[in-house]
């Protein structure tokens, strides 16, 4: 499977004209859903972007993704064990803007002490961010992230996460009594992704951590066991976003 998808002749087509009822440019709907310009433009051009990217613009023009994309015979990146469960896990769910990074200031790393505004598409190595997710629903939430290295850990629930039957609402990582009031952004520069699945239940995985665990470096046989939890159990909501850490 590409980590990359092309519009279809048609589908350009049909993403120019989705475009055009919102009668946006396409610089304004860069800064709308929150990617960059040049990946904007090769979008609309017929040029590969990132899965990720392309489902979410999909997902604001209000088009199904799998209408746009051409799926001809390309040569992709061979994809590791672990990379290829986590896509097989993104194909469950699709992108979201109900969940993001919010920058926190340094100087004041008090709880509640956040920068408003919309979530972060890029955010700069040194800074610090919670991650928010606004739930519909109430139920358990099992918060995974994907790192610039490729590593890829279970946040919630864990030390930074004890409580993750939660309600309705908006709720952040870390959550109140953690050891950190927020994560600071570190490693090197690139994309990074988190992934939120939530049950109505508590997932009965043999790996699942205890609430006051350390974070969990995920390994291909906790995700094989997550696909196998998800496709068993149809009552699930899975979201995904990425994000890009920069250099100061």
């Amino acid at each position: 499977m590409s980590r990359t998808l092309v519009a279809s002749p048609e589908g350009v087509k049909l993403a120019r004209k989705a475009l055009k009822a919102k009668n946006l440019t396409q610089t304004d709907f860069a800064l709308d859903v929150g990617l960059g310009y040049t990946t904007v433009s090769n979008f609309f051009n017929a040029k590969p972007i990132y899965r990720t990217n392309f489902q979410e613009i999909c997902v604001f023009l209000d088009l199904n993704w799998q209408d746009i994309a051409t799926f001809g015979e390309e040569a992709s990146p061979e994809l590791t064990p672990l990379d290829s469960l986590w896509q097989q896990l993104q194909l469950l769910g699709s992108p979201t803007e109900q969940m993001g990074l919010v920058l926190v200031k340094e100087e004041t790393l008090g709880w509640g002490k956040q920068i408003p505004g919309r979530y972060e598409k890029s955010v700069q190595l040194g800074s610090y961010i919670r991650v928010e997710i606004n739930l519909s629903t109430p139920g358990y939430l099992l918060l995974l992230q994907k790192d610039t290295s490729g590593q890829m850990w279970c946040f919630c629930p864990s030390c930074f996460a004890q409580k993750p039957h939660l309600n309705t609402g908006k709720t952040s990582l870390p959550q109140e009594g953690s050891p950190m009031t927020a994560f600071p952004i570190e490693g090197n520069p690139g994309k990074e992704e988190i992934m939120a699945v939530m049950t109505k239940e508590v997932p009965t995985l043999d790996w699942l951590t205890q609430e006051n665990d350390e974070v969990l470096q995920l390994e291909a046989s906790h995700l094989t066991e997550l696909l196998e939890y998800v496709h068993e159990h149809g009552e699930y909501q899975l979201w995904y976003t990425d994000y890009m850490v920069t250099a100061p």
